[in-house]
């Protein structure tokens, strides 16, 4: 799980971060790591791995998106 948690955070730094508003670095740029988001705010549809239904679950106060059958 260590090396899929790095991966991802380096895919994440590679593509600009995911900014979901109007934030911007210092060149103006925002993130397009959003863009690689299989589940997020997608409850209630199906997933696209398996089809099943996406689940929102509020974690402090946070939304966490993810299908119960992909992910266990």
């Amino acid at each position: 799980m260590v090396e899929t948690v790095k991966a991802v955070l380096r895919r994440a730094i590679e593509t600009g971060g995911s900014t979901l508003r109007d934030f911007v670095d210092s060149d103006g740029k925002s993130g397009y790591f959003q863009q690689e988001y299989t589940v997020y705010g997608r409850h209630n549809q199906p997933c696209p791995q398996c089809g099943g239904l996406v689940v929102k679950e509020t974690l402090g106060q946070r939304g966490t998106f993810y299908c119960p059958n992909c992910q266990k």
